[in-house]
């Protein structure tokens, strides 16, 4: 019950704010209306959709690529500690880097192609899912560990009941921060030079002062992150439903 009057109240709140946005006495020029914003997205949808499309398969390709080294790497680390010493230093690094300095660099090197997008959202993606991996990995418990050892656990059992079960949640909540950095990885480095996508729709809007194709490609952008994000989370309450528990989900 209470969770539902709470989105009730989330509800009520968002419909306010946009209902105030409606009927703000703004010039359209600075900021266009929701419902212009809405019906330049009915009016130009096969064009978005194009655009959005690419913009959504670099976001997703460059994400499971981090992912997957993320994981790959934070293991590694685990297992070898001369390797934590030589990369993690690096890694932190290569995050202090802004990414608008990053995409172009990376374009310079590896071309306008679509590779280049994946390979900086994967980038600006990888820092989290592989910080959080390791810390989970360095903080199982160590009288569990013992304990295995005592008993003559093998490492597979070790994985199994300990370190996946205490590294998942971790994991996951590096996952959920990467995952609202994808598209905008992905417009950012459409920007650097591309032929479609919603990086290089928003450049024509601004190019033609169109500020309210700007915000329709916002509004999509945002649209689409919350709803990658709602989906990780919804998994993650499916296939690991104890890793909720362990994060203080409902």
């Amino acid at each position: 019950m209470m969770k539902r009057s709470r989105s009730i109240v989330e509800l009520i709140s968002v419909a306010t704010l946009i209902f105030l946005w409606q009927i703000v006495p703004v010039p359209t020029y600075l900021l266009p209306k929701p419902s212009q914003i809405l019906l330049e997205l009915l009016r130009n949808q096969d064009v978005l959709l194009r655009h959005t499309s690419v913009t959504l398969y670099e976001a997703i390709a460059g994400y499971f690529l981090a992912l997957l080294l993320g994981v790959a790497i934070a293991s590694l680390m685990f297992l070898v500690e001369s390797v934590a010493r030589t990369l993690l230093p690096i890694i932190v690094f290569t995050q202090t880097i802004p990414i608008t300095v990053v995409a172009p660099i990376v374009a310079i090197w590896f071309g306008f192609g679509i590779g280049t997008k994946i390979g900086t959202v994967a980038f600006l993606c990888f820092f989290p899912i592989v910080v959080n991996t390791y810390e989970g990995f360095k903080t199982v418990d160590r009288e569990k560990l013992e304990f295995l050892k005592a008993h003559g656990a093998k490492w597979y059992h070790k994985l199994e009941h300990l370190y996946l079960p205490h590294t998942v949640p971790y994991t996951i909540a590096g996952m959920k921060v990467a995952i609202t950095y994808s598209l905008t990885a992905a417009v950012i480095a459409e920007w650097m030079g591309a032929q479609a996508g919603l990086g290089i729709y928003i450049i024509r809007a601004l190019n033609s002062f169109r500020v309210d194709r700007v915000f329709t490609a916002v509004f999509i952008i945002i649209v689409f992150t919350l709803t990658l994000f709602y989906t990780l989370q919804f998994l993650q309450r499916k296939l690991f439903p104890w890793a909720t528990k362990l994060e203080g989900g409902g």
